[in-house]
């Protein structure tokens, strides 16, 4: 076995423990030290997050500057012991180090200005204590880090299902590397076959020579819902875009993603993002899912095209990493271990709008074919058992949760909530239609109007609860 190989195979197990540890105990939520709310009083959660944070990195500033330091006066006068010269090797030279040692010098003395006006302002409003020392208020905000400071964090981290497609691997070595340009970028790969011992080693191979922009976690065949969640589980990106292994992107430069992230942070509630297609309701009858209704809204405030749908499509498709961990992540009792994922992004979809986060919908990539191989799920000898029997699977689960029932359809709940979103559509976006896109109309903001007789009966399929209770 290949060092690399040995490498991807301990990334694959502490890929499992992560996973893992992070479905234990979810509903479990720690209160603070006693002492602590004595310590804290009325200070508000906000600004003990200001504290945490200044004095979270002004931890790694001061770490940073005391190494330089004294790594400095090493390589100004480099030991004599062999230890000694282990201990101390560096690629960087004598001014790289004292470059590194002067930016976090002066970057931790801004901090703790930033510290002393922070306490002062705190103590003039009444919100702290004049007895509580500045280290105490540090212990007691300090129990839950910011992730977000940590040094060295991706803020995109593409995430590839991969099944014996071999041709997508330099096209994903030339993406991550044009990602990586754009906004700091990770690829997570799934590979999902350890019986393709050559898949293996190459991914392995370009985890080694990207130095770990390339994740990869080796699987047996676990298919879509669960691969999606142990990537997830392993990317350390705020947002994780999902990819197929037969697309190639365009623009191809990844000029893109910044836009994805700006979208993101200029929305709180954006939990997903589709890059593919969308649909407006549960039932035909709006202008939806073709290119041709891609930009019939805009966001005002970033002014990229953007709408919020009912349900976006896997893939490419966009998440909210904490919002994709809120809602549980993908439901894996959806199909069984090796089964294709279909309806599992529709029911995401409702499940996000239904846990409070917010679904849109972007035109920002163009998509091509990897190879003119089709796509395991449609190949002849698994088309039928994803699109027929695993479709009607995904069809039941999806009328369970948000319809009438395992064996019924969908209902009012459904209704309800594509009206809500036409609204929200209607109320917040810039319209830059001509014919208004919603079987419901663009005119009525408040009500909720009634369908075609036609379309109306879809909605009213007999209740099949899961009781009569």
């Amino acid at each position: 076995m290949s060092c690399m190989m040995a490498w991807v195979l301990a990334l694959a197990a502490l890929a499992g423990s992560v996973v893992v540890c992070q479905a234990e105990h979810p509903n479990h939520r720690p209160q603070p030290l006693p002492f602590c709310a004595d310590i804290l009083g009325a200070l508000p959660h906000e600004q003990q997050q200001q504290v945490r944070d200044i004095h979270q990195e002004w931890i790694m500033f001061r770490r940073i500057e005391t190494d330089m330091q004294a790594l400095l006066a090493n390589v100004r006068n480099p030991p004599k012991e062999l230890e000694h010269q282990h201990a101390w090797k560096t690629s960087m030279n004598e001014s790289e180090v004292n470059a590194r040692f002067m930016t976090s010098q002066m970057k931790r003395q801004a901090l703790e200005e930033k510290m002393k006006a922070l306490v002062t302002q705190l103590r003039a409003a009444g919100q702290l204590a004049a007895n509580t020392a500045v280290q105490e208020l540090v212990q007691c905000s300090s129990g839950h880090l910011n992730p977000a400071l940590y040094p060295d964090r991706p803020h995109l981290s593409l995430m590839l299902q991969y099944w014996r497609r071999p041709a997508v691997i330099p096209y994903m070595e030339s993406l991550i590397e044009a990602c990586n340009k754009q906004v700091p970028s990770e690829l997570v790969v799934n590979m999902d076959d350890v019986d393709s011992p050559a898949d293996a080693e190459a991914w392995a191979e370009l985890a080694w020579r990207s130095q770990g922009l390339v994740v990869p976690v080796l699987s047996s065949n676990v298919h879509e819902a669960r691969a999606i969640n142990r990537m997830a589980g392993v990317a350390r990106g705020r947002v994780l875009v999902l990819l197929q292994d037969d697309d190639t992107l365009q623009p191809a430069d990844c000029s893109w993603a910044p836009a994805l992230l700006k979208q993101f942070e200029a929305m709180p509630k954006l939990g997903m993002v589709g890059l593919k297609g969308y649909r407006r309701g549960a039932t035909a009858g709006n202008k939806e899912r073709w290119s041709d209704t891609f930009r019939l809204f805009s966001d005002p405030g970033t002014g990229a095209f953007f709408t919020y749908p009912l349900h976006v499509d896997y893939a490419p498709l966009a998440f909210r990493r904490s919002a994709l961990r809120n809602v549980g992540g993908v439901d894996e009792g959806m199909s069984d271990r090796g089964e294709c994922g279909i309806v599992g992004d529709w029911e995401m979809s409702v499940r996000m709008w239904a846990a409070g986060w917010h679904v849109g919908f972007m035109p920002l990539l163009g998509r091509g074919r990897i190879d003119k191989e089709e796509g395991s799920t449609h190949r002849p000898d698994f088309v039928r058992r994803c699109w027929g029997r695993q479709l009607d699977l995904g069809r039941r689960v999806y009328n369970s949760r948000w319809g009438t029932g395992f064996n019924a359809g969908i209902g009012q709940f459904l209704e309800t909530l594509e009206n809500k979103i036409r609204i929200l559509n209607l109320k917040t976006l810039t319209k830059n239609y001509t014919d208004c896109p919603f079987r419901k109309g663009c005119d009525d903001l408040v009500g909720n109007p009634a369908l075609p007789a036609a379309q109306a009966e879809e909605f009213r399929s007999v209740g099949a609860p899961m009781v009569d209770a």
